[in-house]
């Protein structure tokens, strides 16, 4: 917890604000509470940025206040928690009844990563924009590694006013600026491969997005229209990260490689929007159009750190990028449209129809990248992007990504009788795309539904849907070439069957049951590599009894279970699938065909109780456990033969368990005070293994590979206790 001087004084300005009002004769009636208490936290865990990840637990005051004021033509509310922490919240909000009404808020929060109260990194200078590794690499003593904070803070603040002086025309505009400061890592390679190692680097946040927005127009109960138009700009004040790369780095531990980080940017956006009721039929006609531009501007990098030939091979070099531009300039273009008519022809009958397009146009600068071959900035084989033919290189062509979107459709429902309802609808998708592999995407999706409650126990809804994607394969037909056979699953062709399943049951006074089930299979067409099946389960099931007003207990389970099936081929030989493994048996096989199946299976159960003994008593209670499992099996190719360590199956991927515990109890004083306690215990377990035996080096030399421990101690046990007291006026 990080106090804030500042926080407090604006907490102190609006809690005073609502009481000065009331007391000046504006005739506002106040209501509301104040409450003050202290937390002490106790937790038993080696990194606990897992516990506190979007959360401030540690010990310390509590405090909430709620302010409402209302009076003949004025209001306001007054609203704050957590002050003078990471995750402290403010609101103020208020108006003149028909007039006018504003709002003023501040929102803080601490995101930490994986490790972020002792991350360890080889580099100095963490927090600024060059990372140097002293003494060179290779570092695998982590000793004399320095510690960082690994975590951002991010700060929104901003506010709201609207005009209409009791007219059907109004105005509104709302501006907040948010601020993200601290430390993320991202990764970098070493060398110019991944296969030669990574490395974790701490880079720097420091990125400031200023929004404003104006919205003019008119409303009625039958009519509505508006214009509106928004900005948004983006600044990150470390633009480019400089590193040493731990392959250069034992001849030049200063020969800087760069990694570019968000640049400043700018969006603005103009929209119209309008709407049409009491149209004949009983309809209402809603449309809505908007144009926007993102831009930017960003110096291209004409040299990169490289290996070369001799001994720059491995000591490095600065090669030209040989960029077509030295300036970047960044402009894209987007534009929506939508239309939807909304009718009630008959009292049975209601329908809906719609249409959606929209268009994003990448008119930025089309560069082009011409380095020379040797120069370790392009690969060895043909192609037209980076690569070498013949020992010539060839220009890299960064791809401008375009698309297109149109999507319609309708919805009708009829209800056959006051206890039955049929709905149905048919929706239509059509994507047009710059891409390798689709350059076209159709989606027909039909549900039909019925809701029944006829029974006088149960009621309940069955819902059906059935999704076709059909897309337009442009990549390679080449059968030397792996993309030939390979389709992701994003965008592959697919037949989705979609059950879902809702029943609510009352059998007995005070007794509700609930229970909700859901069935999904995806069946990927004209997939040869790649995902092949999923399927996706869910079962949700809930009971409760008793008298809300004094003893109230509720039960409830969820499972899910999902399970996915793949096809791959590894190795340079042959890319057909279907082709035996090379080379021949009994060698080893170096190209071979191999399926893995993924099973992912989570599910919770909890119990919660509310007792009210006394009218000044009051007691509530939670537990909830639940556990996550996540399980790969591997499959090779029947006749291929491996070396050690083979293809084993992965029992622990993304494993968790996580118990809660909660108990509170309260005791009302008199009409003003109240007095509440509580405890809260969570232990959490987490096991994946990416984590699992976790050491911060790999590898041993230049290729080494260096973390940082984000995410690698995620197990925490904590306990909490905490009092309250609350005055209410």
């Amino acid at each position: 917890m990080k106090p804030s001087c500042c926080a407090l004084l604006v907490a102190q300005a609006f809690i005073a604000a609502p009481f000065a009002l009331g007391a000046d004769g504006s005739g506002l009636t106040l209501s509301g509470s104040a409450s003050l208490g202290y937390r002490l936290t106790r937790d038993t865990a080696l990194d606990p940025s897992k516990l506190n990840e979007y959360r401030d637990l540690d010990s310390g005051a509590l405090t909430v206040f709620d302010v409402r004021g209302r009076g003949d033509s004025y209001y306001l509310n007054a609203f704050g928690e957590n002050l003078g922490r990471d995750d402290q919240y403010l609101d103020f909000w208020g108006g003149k009844y028909g007039d006018f009404r504003y709002q003023l808020y501040g929102n803080w929060l601490r995101h930490n990563f994986g490790s972020g109260f002792g991350a360890l990194s080889p580099y100095s200078g963490i927090g600024t924009g060059t990372l140097t590794a002293v003494p060179p690499f290779p570092r695998l003593s982590t000793g004399n590694w320095n510690t960082f904070d690994n975590g951002y803070d991010r700060q929104d603040v901003g506010g709201m006013f609207e005009i209409s002086m009791q007219s059907p025309w109004y105005f509104r505009t709302e501006a907040n600026e948010v601020r993200r400061s601290g430390i993320k890592v991202i990764a970098g390679a070493q060398g110019t491969s991944p296969g030669n190692g990574f490395v974790d680097l701490p880079s720097p946040v420091d990125f400031t997005t200023q929004n404003a927005s104006f919205e003019g127009g008119y409303q009625t109960k039958q009519q509505h229209f508006s214009v509106g138009w928004m900005r948004s700009k983006f600044s990150n004040d470390n633009e480019l990260l400089r590193w040493s790369n731990g392959f250069f780095a034992p001849a030049a531990p200063t020969n800087y490689d760069t990694t570019v980080l968000p640049p400043d940017n700018e969006f603005w956006k103009l929209s119209l929007n309008g709407v049409q009721k009491q149209l004949p039929l009983e309809s209402t006609f809603a449309g809505r159009f908007t144009y926007g531009k993102l831009t930017n501007e960003v110096p291209v990098l004409g040299t990169m750190l490289s290996t070369g030939t001799g001994a720059a091979a491995t000591t490095g070099a600065f090669p030209s990028t040989a960029p077509s531009s030295p300036l970047f300039q960044g402009e894209i273009v987007s534009k929506t449209a939508a239309v939807s008519l909304t009718s009630h022809p008959q009292p049975a009958i209601d329908t809906r129809l719609y249409w959606n397009w929209s268009r994003k146009d990448n008119n930025s600068t089309a560069l082009r990248f011409s380095p020379a071959a040797g120069t370790g900035l392009v690969s060895g084989g043909a192609g037209t992007n980076c690569a070498t033919n013949a020992g010539v290189a060839a220009p890299c062509v960064p791809e401008l990504f375009n698309y297109k979107k149109n999507n319609f459709g309708i919805e009708g429902s009829y209800r056959l009788n006051t206890e039955n309802k049929l709905s149905a609808g048919f929706d239509y998708y059509d994507t047009e795309r710059q891409r390798v592999d689709f350059d076209e995407t159709k989606d027909r999706k039909f549900y039909v539904e019925w809701k029944n409650s006829s029974l006088d126990l149960v009621s309940g809804r069955l819902k059906y849907q059935y999704l076709e994607r059909r897309s337009n394969f442009v990549g390679s037909t080449d059968p030397t070439v792996i993309d030939s056979f390979v389709r992701r699953f994003d965008l592959a062709n697919v037949d989705q069957n979609l059950v879902k399943l809702v029943l609510d049951s009352s059998p007995a006074p005070l007794l509700d049951l609930g229970l909700e089930a859901i069935y999904k299979n995806n069946n990927y067409k004209d997939t040869i590599l790649g995902r092949t099946d999923d399927r996706r389960q869910e079962l949700y099931a809930s009971a409760s009894y008793g008298d809300p007003k004094s003893f109230r207990v509720m039960l409830f389970g969820d499972v899910e279970f999902l399970q996915y099936d793949s096809l791959h081929r590894v190795g340079s030989g042959n890319a057909d699938p279907s082709a035996p493994p090379s080379p021949p048996p009994p060698a080893i096989s170096t190209t071979y065909t191999w399926s893995a199946k993924n099973r992912d299976h989570s599910w919770q159960v909890g119990l919660g109780a509310d007792w009210l003994p006394t009218e000044r008593w009051k007691f509530n209670g939670s537990l909830i456990y639940a556990r996550t499992e996540g399980t790969v099996d591997f499959t090779k190719q029947a006749a291929a033969i491996l070396n050690p360590p083979f293809l084993f199956p992965i029992p622990n991927f993304d494993n968790t368990r996580r118990v809660a515990l909660n108990m509170k109890g309260a005791y009302k004083l008199d009409k003003n005070w109240e007095l509440t306690g509580g405890y809260a215990f969570e232990r959490y377990r987490y096991s994946d293994i990416g984590f699992d035996n976790f050491t911060y080096t790999v590898g041993t030399g230049t290729t080494a590979s260096y973390l940082s421990g984000q995410s690698a101690f995620q197990n925490y046990t904590v306990n909490i206790f905490y009092a309250l007291a609350t005055y209410r006026f």
